[in-house]
């Protein structure tokens, strides 16, 4: 790490023992540049072996193609390629030109390809690396009950051992993911570091003072500064992450009905004498659900369409503004919901 860039180090995070690590931060930080370091260094100095996962190949081609450049003068002893979707290595090469054997380190693997994986062993692999698990704005979209596919795939390679661990890298791009949705992680609510499911899932949302003062005195980062770029790729604040339409649920708004969609399920709120409705992630005790998910239907829920009345009366609401929630990933769902 060189005085001028303070990139982000691991041990912090390495120390809670998570098995699913959220790092999200600045552009440039040093996220994937440290995973992808430590994972190398596992596999040449222990002999375990990693995954580095894309969601589409259209992502993973650039990306596999110049994997190990930034480390050229870092493992002088070794020699790196790439030959289909597996990283290799073998021992620098010396005078007496021996042959040398080259072993399997790594395999380049992409999402929505993860149900061909399912008769593939990877007994050797100790971690995962997810680039970009959030994704840039762009014509990307996420898989369909993404989070769901991921975890499917995650049981496919660890096989019940609880010997991988999962770094999840992303830029502070949009809160309207499926991960942060799955594991109700809200950067609106919680801090720096958030901790679910007694320790299996972490996030942290880096924060480096030094890393933005770095940024910002290059010409570029002086160009860019105030900008809403600089906002999300150097100060780490999602673009959808803002107060417009949060409220409060005020005491005069009755329970109408809950709402269970892909990426949530919440409960709506009217006041019928404003026409305000309130929608939020708490549910009651007893609730009367509708449902726009056919594949989940129960005897207990009905199902519910955007051309059914009430999310008729609720779009209608939502369009003119008399629709507010309890936080902006709620505030984001619907307004995927309506789109």
């Amino acid at each position: 790490m060189s005085k001028k860039h303070p990139y982000y180090k691991f041990n912090y995070v390495l120390s809670f023992n998570a098995i699913f690590n959220f790092l999200v931060g600045g552009r440039g930080i040093g996220k994937t540049y440290g995973a992808t370091k430590l994972a190398i260094e596992d596999a040449v100095y222990r002999g375990n072996q990693f995954i580095y996962l894309r969601r589409y190949k259209t992502e993973m081609a650039p990306a596999r193609n110049t994997f190990f450049t930034p480390f050229a003068d870092k493992f002088p002893r070794w020699d790196f390629r790439v030959v289909g979707n597996e990283a290799q290595c073998a021992p620098a090469r010396t005078r007496d030109n021996k042959k040398r054997q080259w072993r399997t380190i790594g395999y380049f693997l992409v999402l929505s390809n993860a149900q061909t994986q399912k008769s593939v062993s990877y007994q050797h692999v100790r971690t995962i690396i997810f680039d970009e698990f959030i994704i840039e704005k762009g014509l990307l979209r996420y898989l369909p009950d993404e989070a769901d596919v991921f975890t499917n795939f995650y049981s496919t390679v660890d096989r019940w051992n609880d010997r991988v661990r999962v770094f999840f890298l992303a830029n502070s791009v949009s809160i309207m993911n499926p991960y942060f949705l799955k594991y109700n992680i809200r950067p609106d609510q919680d801090g720096e570091l958030v901790v679910r499911d007694n320790g299996f899932v972490l996030c942290h949302f880096i924060e480096s003072e030094a890393f933005k003062t770095s940024v910002f005195e290059t010409r570029f980062g002086k160009f860019i500064a105030g900008t809403e770029y600089a906002e999300y790729a150097v100060g780490n604040q999602f673009d959808d992450n803002h107060d417009s339409l949060i409220n409060v649920k005020d005491a005069k708004m009755r329970y109408q009905y809950t709402l269970e969609t892909r990426t949530g399920t919440f409960s709506v709120w009217n006041d019928v004498l404003t026409g305000e409705f309130f929608v939020q992630a708490k549910l009651p005790k007893r609730q009367l659900v509708f449902t726009m998910l056919a594949d989940r239907m129960t005897s207990e829920k009905i199902l519910m369409t955007l051309s059914d009345r009430p999310l008729g009366i609720l779009r209608t609401a939502f369009t003119h503004g008399r629709v507010t929630f309890d936080a902006p990933s709620t505030r984001n769902t619907f307004a995927e919901i309506f789109k």
